[in-house]
């Protein structure tokens, strides 16, 4: 995973496959099929990241403080992330969405999950009086999850001088929109 991670679908040769996991070139076509088949594992196994956003936006608590939270760990990953290899998810979309409908598809569900994640927690917060009742939660969902993937993305171009400063402006203007 981490190889894909750090080079892209693309950039990934056999060769970098067979050194990453120390398995021979056969025996890479041989049990999984090939390097595509390696990247759906790999994207698969990253589901334990978008696993670990909903667990903390389903913790109970006030519903603007977890979206927050979340958002911010977000910033923490992206200005702790010394290796520039962003977000798995983010990067694979960018690569592969549009060019292979599986890729495509299993890169979806890493966006469709943290989507119903934050559907849930935003339709706990209209249900409590935390969020305005003419608020479209499945609209709000959908703009969490492009605001977070921006994040990750417009983290990249930013001088590391005010990178922090710029991206904590971003959480505060997403959840002025609440």
């Amino acid at each position: 995973m981490r190889t894909f991670w750090r080079k892209g679908y693309a950039a990934t040769s056999m060769n970098d496959l067979v050194d990453a996991t120390g398995l021979s070139r056969s025996t890479i076509y041989n049990s999984f099929g090939g390097k595509k088949k390696l990247f759906e594992l790999a994207l698969k196994e990253y589901r334990r990241v978008t696993t670990e956003n909903v667990a903390m936006i389903s913790r109970p608590g006030d519903v603007r403080a977890s979206l927050r939270e979340l958002l911010l760990s977000i910033v923490a990953d992206e200005l702790s992330d010394r290796e520039g290899f962003g977000c798995f998810a983010a990067n694979s979309s960018l690569e592969v969405s549009g060019r292979d409908p599986e890729l495509s598809a299993l890169v979806a569900q890493h966006f469709d999950r943290l989507e119903v994640g934050l559907l849930r927690l935003l339709k706990r917060g209209q249900r409590a009086g935390e969020i305005p009742a003419n608020q479209d939660c499945q609209m709000l969902a959908k703009y969490f999850v492009a605001v977070i993937q921006g994040i990750r993305v417009v983290s990249k171009g930013l001088p590391e001088t005010s990178r922090q400063s710029h991206l904590r402006s971003i959480v505060d203007a997403a959840i002025k929109t609440l």
